[in-house]
């Protein structure tokens, strides 16, 4: 196993703490993990966000998404 590097100084956040960092649910964060569009540092049974990707994903990934699940919500209540 290849020790941890991390580029210094890089400020590393749980996934609970970056959720509260965010203003988003601790789901939103725990999905964008799984899809692959978060990159996380994991070491044993911990998993880290680190500062910049967090505000990367922000800039990139969650504006769009939440743009997209209020057009759907949206479309939903017209056909109701």
């Amino acid at each position: 196993m290849m020790p941890l590097e991390v580029p210094a100084p890089t400020k590393l956040y749980s996934v609970n703490e970056a959720a509260k960092v965010l203003g988003v649910s601790r789901v939103t964060l725990w999905k964008a993990i799984y899809d692959g569009k978060l990159p996380v540092i994991r070491y044993a049974k911990w998993v880290f966000v680190s500062e910049h990707d967090l505000q990367e994903w922000k800039a990139k990934h969650y504006r769009a998404e939440m743009a997209r699940r209020r057009g759907k919500s949206r479309k939903q209540e017209e056909k109701g």
